[in-house]
């Protein structure tokens, strides 16, 4: 009962976040803005947003076809179809409650499947795991090529202009350094207090992901997995890149900034349910260091949302069910014998 209670408050505070995000943005544009932003919406070309839909759907078939590589290690696959019920159902999940899709995927295809549900869990585990590892790797090459455009802008926009780039390498040495010593104290409270629960639990977690990356290696097509990886992402691409279409927009180089704000947006749904509110202001940003308008880009980052969103929504609703549809022919099937 208390658990639920957590995640009950958790949800109602990450969309309350996500909300309060969308109000103060709104709240901080003129009357031109805001009329702006209507405008391209109701303007917009919604075959762009048709495309960018279709390869968010591709997207999370090659996320599926994937997964079914990882769950060959520990049982034969399923078909595709199943997996990527599961896989939708999972993001639907997360919507409602953060961190509860991994559990909702996991329990659909062992129950579809009859797999173990630990077996199942942990190839969510792994794929978490290499996910997260390819994205940093992601990042990091993005902050290297792009750390002069970024940090110039950082820097103008969000700290003391006057004092210019070295204020910022600054404060650049500030963070590398709190990073630094945090590090060595979270890891000085694992080994003084190892024997605690919480403690355990928290070792538990990185061994678990740990595991989770090793277990990548037991892939009997490592170069597939890669590839449908590679092409995952590309899709992701796609989907933000046709997007930009979607309303006018003078703009040379969309595919790089495509890219960026690919990057960077992901941030925003890793940290708020979603990326309700927050993911339409990071695109925004990351627009007008482009010289692109507020107002256009914060447009572009809503039809980007929506498009990912309703997707999911969609598609997840659908597994949700077809799950339940076939439930009760099995329930009708055992009870007629």
């Amino acid at each position: 009962m208390k658990k639920n209670y957590i995640k009950i408050i958790k949800t109602i505070f990450f969309i309350g976040l996500g909300l309060f995000f969308i109000f103060f943005f709104w709240g901080k544009l003129d009357k031109e803005q805001q009329q702006e932003i209507i405008d391209n919406f109701l303007k917009a070309n919604y075959f762009w947003i048709f495309l960018a839909f279709v390869a968010g759907v591709f997207s999370h078939i090659l996320r599926s076809a994937r997964w079914n590589l990882l769950i060959e290690t520990v049982d034969s696959s399923p078909p595709l179809i199943t997996t990527f019920n599961s896989v939708m159902a999972g993001y639907l999940a997360n919507l409602a409650v953060p961190r509860l899709g991994e559990i909702t995927r996991a329990a659909m295809l062992s129950k579809k499947t009859k797999t173990s549900f630990d077996k199942i869990f942990g190839t969510v585990l792994a794929e978490r795991a290499f996910d997260l590892l390819f994205y940093i790797l992601l990042f990091f090459i993005t902050i290297f090529f792009y750390w002069g455009t970024i940090g110039d802008y950082v820097s103008k926009r969000f700290l003391i202009a006057d004092k210019g780039t070295s204020f910022f390498s600054s404060w650049t040495f500030i963070i590398i350094v709190s990073i630094v010593i945090l590090t060595i104290i979270f890891i000085w409270v694992l080994r003084k207090f190892k024997h605690k629960k919480t403690v355990i639990n928290i070792r538990n977690f990185f061994a678990n992901i740990l595991k989770g990356i090793l277990s990548i290696f037991r892939i009997k097509k490592v170069f597939l997995f890669f590839v449908y990886t590679i092409a995952m992402w590309i899709m992701y691409l796609l989907m933000v890149y046709l997007a930009f279409f979607s309303i006018p927009l003078s703009l040379d180089n969309c595919l790089e900034v495509a890219f960026l704000v690919l990057v960077f947006g992901t941030i925003g749904i890793i940290i708020i349910q979603g990326g309700i509110g927050i993911y339409p202001i990071i695109v925004s940003e990351i627009m007008l260091i482009f010289g692109v308008d507020v107002a256009t880009g914060y447009s572009i980052g809503w039809i980007a949302w929506l498009v990912q969103t309703i997707l999911i929504i969609i598609f997840g609703m659908i597994a949700f069910i077809l799950v339940n549809y076939k439930n009760k022919d099995e329930y009708s099937a055992a009870n007629s014998k």
